[in-house]
Formats: C-alpha cells, sequence, structure tokens
C-alpha cells in the first residue's frame, strides 16, 4: 500500500475549470512534495457537440448551430477567469466545426502520450490545455494535437501508434470508471490515503485539500513552505517548462506578482527563462520551450 495521498482529477483536457485551477495544483505538488501524487482520469466532456447546440439553430444549419455554441462556449471560458485569473483569450475561438464535432481526440491524445511516458503524458494535457484556451487553437483536430505533441517532445510516430490502437481501450478505463463511481460533474476529484477515500464533484480550493488529506491521514501529512531559493524555481520549470507567474505566486507564497516578477528576475536577465505577453498576463518558457515552439 503507498503511503502517499493521490488524487486522481476527473477531467477532460478541454476544460477551462481545470486550467484554471492549475495554481492550486502547483501550490498542493511543491508544499506535499512526494507525499502526494497526481492522477488524470480522462472523462470526454463533448461527445457529441450537437448534444449542446440549440436546437433552433440546427434547424437552420448545422454551421449556424456551431457557431452559435463555440461563442456560447467561449464565454462560458471567459467568465471561469475569474476563478485564479488564469489567463484567458478567446479571439477566434473555432474548437467544433462539422468535422470535428467530439472532444474525444483530445482524451485519446492524453491516454497515448500517458502509454509512452506518464510524466510527459501530464506535460502534454498541460499543453493542450494552453493551445486551447490561451493560443485559443481549434485542438480537436489531429494536425493540431501533433503540434502540441511535437512541442512537449513526445515520439510522433510512437504517438500516433498509440493513438490509432490502444489508446480508445485505455481510454475505456476511464470511462468505465467514472461511470462506476457515479462521476456526474467534472471536474471531480478522488483523493484517497492507504484504502480510505473521499470523492467531490465540485471546484476545490487548496485549503480544502489540505483539510481533506489532513482528515485522511490522521495528521499524518501536512503542508511546507517552498523554499524561495532559485534552485527551487529551477526545478519548478524543469517539470514545467510554461507556467504562469500565478502559479508561481501559489507554489512560492507570494503576495502578489510584483514579488513574483523580483524572484524570477535573475534567471530572466541570465536567459534561462523568457516572458510570453497573452491576453491578460503572461507566460514564463524555459528554453526547452522555447526550443520547441
Amino acid at each position: 500500500m503507498s503511503n502517499k495521498t493521490t488524487i486522481t482529477t476527473f477531467t477532460d483536457p478541454m476544460m477551462g475549470l481545470s486550467y484554471e485551477c492549475e495554481p492550486i495544483f502547483r501550490k498542493l505538488e511543491t508544499h506535499f512534495g512526494e507525499n502526494l501524487q497526481f492522477k488524470y482520469n480522462m472523462c470526454v466532456l463533448v461527445k457529441n457537440v450537437y448534444d449542446f447546440v440549440d436546437p433552433a439553430d440546427l434547424d437552420v444549419s448545422k454551421e449556424f448551430a456551431l457557431e452559435n455554441y463555440n461563442r456560447r462556449l467561449a464565454e462560458i471560458y471567459k467568465a471561469e477567469e475569474g476563478i485564479m485569473q488564469m489567463p484567458i483569450c478567446m479571439e477566434g475561438f473555432q474548437l467544433f466545426s462539422t468535422r470535428h464535432t467530439s472532444s474525444l481526440p483530445l482524451n485519446l491524445a492524453y491516454k497515448a502520450a500517458q502509454l509512452i511516458d506518464a510524466a510527459k503524458a501530464d506535460l502534454l494535457l498541460y499543453n493542450l490545455r494552453y493551445a486551447t484556451i490561451v493560443d485559443c487553437r481549434p485542438t480537436t483536430r489531429l494536425d493540431e494535437i501533433l503540434k502540441v505533441v511535437r512541442k512537449t517532445g513526445i515520439d510522433e510516430e510512437k504517438f500516433l501508434q498509440h493513438f490509432k490502437t490502444d489508446s480508445m481501450n485505455e481510454l475505456e478505463k476511464d470511462l468505465r470508471f467514472a461511470q462506476k463511481l457515479g462521476i456526474h460533474s467534472l471536474p471531480a476529484y478522488l483523493v484517497e490515503y492507504e484504502g480510505k477515500g473521499a470523492l467531490f464533484q465540485e471546484l476545490l480550493g487548496y485549503n480544502a485539500f489540505v483539510q481533506l488529506i489532513d482528515k485522511l491521514t490522521d495528521g499524518g501529512i501536512k503542508p511546507k513552505n517552498f523554499e524561495r531559493t532559485l534552485t527551487n524555481l529551477r526545478g519548478l520549470l524543469k517539470s514545467h517548462p510554461v507556467i504562469s507567474p500565478i502559479e508561481i505566486r501559489e507554489a512560492f507564497d507570494f503576495a502578489d506578482l510584483d514579488e513574483v516578477e523580483k524572484f524570477i528576475a535573475p534567471l530572466i536577465d541570465s536567459n534561462e527563462i523568457f516572458t510570453a505577453q497573452v491576453n491578460h498576463g503572461y507566460f514564463i518558457k524555459t528554453n526547452f520551450e522555447m526550443e520547441h515552439n
């Protein structure tokens, strides 16, 4: 039996809510360290986009219905920006089209990557969300997914082999597990420790996770502050070559983004990291990320 606490997130790569919660996960990751592990269970948020369009719009045409649905979906994404202020850009948002009517390919992409390298699969998940929500690319298309695969440093040939063959079997395991637990709302979280567990089908903040972990472990696992050193910053950036200053703020318990900017300045001055301006903010990128753009 593992003595680590496991947080399994039931989600979809297109989920804006999960994207907005990344700062919470950076704080959990850094404050609990080796005592905590993360897993992701894919759930295919949009199996068929026509289940979500306005029937009256569909009477006009599929194109008209999808145009209006993409617009409404963009408004939902923008409203979610208020959760943690992670930048969201919806200019020209066209995630779904008459040829690309499901988020299934995104879920299959994660499972294919997971069969190659679990760590890179989690990085791919972040990068797919970034491509969808920040770069506003139509990531339901395989050609767009492959751009993100290459950017993540995953072997494209191996990825395509898994994507086209056994990723569906792996995804079906995820879907059966979610069904077994009665998952009906995303994101959902299953928190487990030594045979004990709790399931939540609602957004949880950092403090809620801390309280839950404390309860499940009978106070045996406590969070610790992440020391504000450049060594720790470099370690974080190695795992997350694209990261928001908001995530860094949460990881190191800074009061505001001004403190973050002062902290990361030495790495900017030495050209170890770069900043990329986006809508309502910026992201930090490492040399690895810049080389794979």
